[in-house]
């Protein structure tokens, strides 16, 4: 009997655990340290159709570079459309005068939008990939507000 009521607990963490809700900001970094990709929402849920603005951080942990770079960072998405679909990130290099873009962190915004034909069992990610970085945004899908 112990043991039947130990699995049942077991098992209930571990479906709680699989429902946990999707984070607002998720970061990862280049395989060797040197930028942080980031993406944050202010909130992490939609419903079928609407759209959800995601900012865009790429972050040189170094601070400023002594040669520029530019690179383009590319999305993926499911369950959904992004706008734009890639970005092209320019980071000023130190040793040259005439560089262009940031000096160490680069900003800026993509919207998602929910597929209309999305299902509270689908979920919305966009993927983001950048100098072997890759992070997932993942974006629960809601029952419409009618629906409810």
């Amino acid at each position: 009997m112990k043991t039947m009521n130990a699995l049942r607990w077991l098992l209930a963490a571990l479906l709680l655990a699989g429902c946990a809700e999707p984070d607002q900001q998720v970061t990862r970094f280049t395989a060797d340290n040197r930028f942080a990709l980031s993406l944050q929402t202010e909130k992490n849920w939609l419903h079928p159709g609407e759209m959800l603005p995601v900012r865009v951080r790429v972050e040189s942990l170094a601070g400023p570079l002594e040669h520029g770079l530019v690179d383009t960072l590319k999305f993926l998405v499911n369950n959904g459309a992004l706008a734009p679909v890639q970005l092209v990130v320019a980071f000023a290099g130190t040793a040259d005068s005439a560089a262009f873009g940031v000096s160490s962190i680069y900003e800026n915004w993509v919207i998602f939008q929910a597929s209309p034909r999305a299902t509270p069992q689908n979920q919305g990610e966009i993927i983001a990939l950048f100098q072997h970085a890759q992070t997932t945004l993942k974006i629960r899908i809601t029952p419409p507000a009618e629906s409810l």
